[in-house]
């Protein structure tokens, strides 16, 4: 209300200012009865005085009232007009008083509904008190107005009779709003602790992914400056064992290769990179057996047997090779980590009418049903007794996820603790009625 008070004010103001400018320029020389004219059409104004900039001397002065006009009400004013300076004297209440039809329109007077006038609301002379305080049996608030007028303000007051009672009490509503409020906070601070907990668990699983990295890089690389210095020095070396060693840097460049490859793509998953696969037409049968191949010195070296069953009908495929063969040998990783004292391992190659199924079966220690729907997530490794030392960081599963899924595949598990997992990754068959593969890997789960 008081800014709508400020605003009829400024509004009455500037209306008397361009009325004297518009008949000023009617005039060529202001006189008395132009001026006194001028005042008597508004009256809130008292006095007024023109001073023309030619000859201050020719001044002209008008005034309503026979007295003095210095009474603390009146207050003084002047503009400039083109042909001089008008310094006028007004009644503030006069001015006020024009502006109270703001106040009569107050949205709690004459509402629809049928209530009653709760607020009293007028102008007053500002007191020391503004804003909100009690006063006698009702809270008032009181705004200032703006200047010229900043010696008066708004009052409204409430009396304490139209507080009410129950749901209308504002003590009861301010009750229940405090207690949402602690709620809320509340709810909030679990969510952060909650937030922040998770993200301390994601630093220590990022830092026990970096250690683990590092000894799985640590490993090869020393073997392989054993044997090129080995190579090196020994010149007294067989050809049988330059052979060995030769054999044996290869199979450690090949386990350092594929190591290089998983830590690239963990960094593409945390980060939401995608990366466009290379379709192109692949015989599964090679593709295992050029993979069991390669790696076949090194799954020896851990003390492993592969034993392949491939079905030779199976037809040409439109794979990504590099991806394909990265999932089947991160399987034959996890079987030979996971496995104890019968250290074979089966892949199995065939096709169903809609799939081709390629298939890894270990007889280790297995996984129990409780950790099944988990093993997929990125960094979940199910609980064993000897889980913490079991090199890994719990991704191996969801890469090979996201690159069956990336063709279009899926992926199905069997396992049995104590006696083994079987791990089925289901490719679309070219010309069956599975889904068409995509030409990019899915992104990271939003758990990243």
């Amino acid at each position: 209300t008081a800014r709508r008070v400020d605003r009829e004010v400024q509004s009455e103001l500037a209306r008397v200012s361009e009325g004297w400018q518009q008949r000023e320029r009617r005039l060529e020389a202001p006189a008395f009865t132009d001026l006194q004219q001028w005042i008597q059409s508004s009256d809130w104004i008292v006095s007024a005085i023109y001073l023309p900039d030619d000859d201050p001397a020719s001044s002209v002065y008008a005034s309503k009232l026979p007295e003095r006009t210095d009474h603390p009400r009146f207050l003084t004013r002047e503009f400039l007009t083109a042909t001089g300076t008008v310094r006028f004297s007004y009644d503030a209440e006069k001015l006020i008083a024009r502006a109270e039809e703001v106040v009569r329109q107050l949205p709690l007077k004459n509402r629809p509904d049928g209530m009653h006038e709760q607020a009293e609301v007028k102008l007053v002379r500002s007191t020391p008190e503004q804003g909100l305080f009690r006063s006698g049996d009702g809270f008032a608030f009181v705004a200032p107005l703006n200047p010229p007028l900043a010696g008066y303000g708004v009052r409204a007051f409430v009396r304490t009779a139209y507080i009410g009672s129950g749901w209308e009490n504002p003590r009861a509503i301010s009750l229940w709003l405090s207690f949402i409020a602690l709620t809320l906070t509340a709810v909030g601070g679990y969510l952060a602790h909650r937030g922040m907990k998770k993200e301390q668990e994601t630093m220590n699983l990022r830092g026990a992914l970096i250690a683990n990295v590092s000894h799985e890089l640590r490993t090869p690389l020393s073997m392989i400056r054993l044997g090129a210095e080995t190579l090196r020095r020994g010149t007294r070396l067989t050809e049988k064992e330059r052979q060995e060693i030769e054999d044996q840097v290869l199979r450690e460049v090949l386990h350092l290769s594929h190591l290089v490859e998983n830590v690239l793509d963990v960094a593409r998953m945390q980060h939401r990179q995608t990366k466009a696969l290379a379709f192109t037409p692949v015989y599964p049968r090679e593709l295992v057996t050029s993979v069991v191949s390669t790696y076949e010195s090194w799954i020896r070296s851990k003390g492993f047997t592969v034993t392949l069953q491939i079905d030779e009908n199976v037809a040409e495929q439109s794979w990504d090779r590099d991806a394909v063969s990265r999932a089947l040998l991160n399987l034959i990783d996890n079987a030979i980590k996971y496995s104890a004292d019968d250290k074979s391992i089966e892949v199995v190659l065939r096709q169903s009418p809609e799939h081709v199924i390629l298939e890894v079966k270990d007889r280790g220690i297995g996984i129990a049903a409780k950790d099944l729907e988990h093993i997929f997530d990125p960094y979940f490794r199910a609980q064993f007794s000897d889980t913490q030392t079991r090199r890994g960081a719990g991704l191996g599963l969801t890469l090979v996820q996201q690159i069956v899924a990336s063709h279009g595949g899926r992926v199905e598990v069997e396992s049995e603790p104590g006696r083994g997992s079987a791990f089925r990754l289901l490719f679309p068959r070219a010309g069956g009625t599975a889904e068409e593969p995509v030409t990019e890997f899915a992104r990271a789960r939003e758990a990243f």
